[in-house]
């Protein structure tokens, strides 16, 4: 058996995602020191990871300086009515999820 040379080069799509990990752990760190409290991380989106948050009063303090907005309402058969915000950090999307609205 020969042994190979190390591979030169990473696949593209490896380094997508490789850049997609250093936006999210950035993005992660930045929350953190802004009180957020991170539920998830959906890398489904490589080139604009989504980090979940949990909802917060600093949430609507975004909203009410439009510095966030919401983009989804629906209605929950547990839960009841709920709407989705969103707002961008570091090349990521954070989101967080309120019921009851």
């Amino acid at each position: 058996m020969q042994q190979q040379a190390i591979q030169p080069k990473r696949p593209p799509f490896n380094a997508l995602m490789l850049a997609a990990t250093f936006k999210v752990a950035a993005a992660i760190e930045a929350l953190s020191q802004n009180g957020f409290t991170v539920v998830k991380v959906e890398m489904d989106t490589p080139a604009r990871p989504t980090i979940r948050i949990q909802n917060c009063g600093k949430c609507s303090q975004l909203i009410a300086k439009n510095e966030a907005v919401y983009y989804s309402f629906g209605q929950d058969a547990h839960f009841g009515p709920y709407r989705e915000g969103q707002f961008s950090l570091g090349g990521c999307r954070i989101v967080w999820m309120e019921f009851g609205h």
